[in-house]
């Protein structure tokens, strides 16, 4: 499983990065996606989840560093 490591990156970057991903990305396919940034924590999952895929919060650590599990759904 891939992990797409955006903590360094700040909103939009790792929204863009993500849509880039999902488009090129097959049905079923799983990653984990490391946010740090405030409005891309808000903003990517809720993006991902309007789409309809599948969105775990794994793990959110002292320095606001947030780990999806996200499971591509048709």
């Amino acid at each position: 499983m891939i992990t797409l490591d955006f903590t360094q990156s700040r909103c939009p970057i790792p929204l863009v990065q993500t849509k880039l991903h999902v488009k090129q990305a097959d049905h079923g396919e799983q990653f984990y996606l490391l946010l740090s940034d405030h409005g891309s924590i808000a903003d990517v999952p809720k993006f991902l989840k309007k789409l309809g895929h599948d969105v775990v919060l794994v793990e959110q650590n002292a320095d606001n560093g947030h780990k999806y599990k996200i499971t591509l759904i048709e």
